[in-house]
């Protein structure tokens, strides 16, 4: 049995619209889980935090969820199971389960860039060096089950280099965890989500 557990910041204006983005607790076997997934946990977590310190909330809720057997590929499914009714209501969707290490592109839905509101992440996003890419997000993991029942997803495309070195073994520790980098994906979540 596994449990997804969640938290949110209620929008200011538009409270029933809902970004919903996480990581997963669960972790394989032999590892810790520090890359997979806790920074996607530590990274969205914080992102959300930074976001509710701000003197003005959001427009819409922001959800972070935390899926509970992503390994297993149990929570996604749990979780639209347990949310059918807000479908229409969920404007993102978005998973970090790429590790901590450094941000460079950012993947949005289809049509996105005829929102006003997604302009500005260009200018937004290029002191962090995070280029909004113009190809179509490909939600998976515990996202999939959102985007195949229709909800738009976003994705932020990070370096890899090291993650397949760490990545379900042992060795999956907060050692391998650059903390400069797990801020820059912190602070282009937090930009991104805002926005």
């Amino acid at each position: 049995t596994a449990w997804n557990v969640s938290g949110e910041i209620t929008g200011s204006t538009n409270p029933s619209e809902v970004l919903v983005v996480g990581g997963h607790l669960d972790s394989w076997d032999p590892g810790f889980g520090a890359i997979d997934d806790g920074a996607g946990v530590a990274i969205t977590t914080a992102a959300a935090h930074l976001i509710g310190e701000l003197p003005r909330h959001p427009r819409r809720t922001i959800r972070v969820v935390m899926w509970g057997f992503e390994e297993g590929g149990g929570s996604g499914p749990a979780y639209l199971d347990a949310h059918k009714s807000e479908l229409g209501k969920i404007v993102i969707a978005a998973e970090a389960d790429s590790g901590a290490d450094r941000a460079y592109s950012l993947l949005l839905p289809h049509g996105a860039w005829q929102m006003a509101d997604i302009a500005p992440l260009e200018s937004i996003l290029a002191p962090l060096k995070i280029i909004p890419s113009r190809e179509t997000s490909s939600g998976d993991g515990d996202i999939a089950a959102l985007q195949t029942a229709g909800a738009p997803t976003l994705t932020f495309e990070q370096d890899l280099t090291r993650y397949f070195d760490y990545h379900h073994s042992a060795d999956d520790t907060l050692a391998v965890v650059d903390v400069g980098q797990l801020a820059q994906n912190t602070a282009a979540w937090a930009a991104t989500l805002y926005a």
